[in-house]
């Protein structure tokens, strides 16, 4: 993935970037004064950038999907609990058959383990193991009542499992490509902005020492900051 060049966040550099800009269209006479690189041109490319950023995706919704999938794959993968411990009943009644007892019950333990663990492929192919295994001794299991159903539905939560895995990571790509997007945005607009930042101290050393403090890091993410509590305040 693209990294960062900045030592702002990722989610800051959007407020940084407006503030930053505001107070360049403030001083932006002074610095024009102290050097014709700020001029229309590098203001009109700043501008784009700018514009370029706030019409990128919000990344927090991104992070709402993920979390959102991955808490329906764990809630799906938590139906196979009762479905293991019927499973196991009928296993443990028909004991004194030909049913291999040993077998069986590692293929549930390591399902329950994989299921603790929120390992889905462990998931999927302990549920492929254990069908095997019940299909094997259906006849003995059926003899003790054995609901057949269950086999169904082990493989309906299989096929769910797999088809809610493979969404998951289609949707974790999808947002690792849009913030590589947002990244490299974020760096191109960083490299107009670190510009004027690095300028300051020339731009503001005798007239308005005083107004080059604005343009400090510290300061920026104060007034960020004390922007968004302000916001949520009223």
């Amino acid at each position: 993935m693209t990294r960062l060049k900045y030592h702002f966040t990722l989610d800051d550099m959007p407020q940084v970037a407006e503030y930053i800009y505001q107070n360049f269209q403030r001083d932006h006479d002074e610095f024009e004064h102290y050097s014709s690189d700020f001029n229309q041109e590098f203001d009109e490319a700043l501008e784009e950038r700018i514009n370029a950023i706030r019409k990128l995706p919000n990344m927090e919704s991104w992070d709402e999907k993920v979390a959102e999938k991955r808490k329906k794959l764990q809630i799906m993968t938590s139906h196979l609990r009762p479905l293991l411990n019927i499973t196991e009943m009928y296993l443990k009644v028909a004991k004194g058959d030909d049913v291999e007892t040993n077998d069986d019950m590692e293929d549930i333990n390591l399902l329950r383990s994989g299921i603790t663990e929120k390992r889905i492929w462990e998931i999927q192919s302990g549920i492929s193991k254990l069908l095997k295994h019940i299909n094997h001794h259906l006849p003995e299991l059926s003899e003790h009542g054995f609901p057949e159903r269950i086999i169904d539905d082990f493989r309906l939560l299989s096929d769910n499992l797999h088809r809610m895995e493979i969404d998951l990571a289609e949707t974790i790509h999808e947002k690792e490509v849009i913030t590589s997007e947002n990244v490299r945005a974020m760096n191109e607009l960083w490299e107009a902005l670190e510009d004027i930042w690095n300028a300051c101290p020339e731009v503001f050393a005798k007239g308005h020492p005083e107004k080059a403090r604005d343009y400090l890091p510290d300061e920026i993410i104060r007034q960020i900051h004390r922007s968004s509590s302000q916001k949520v305040t009223h």
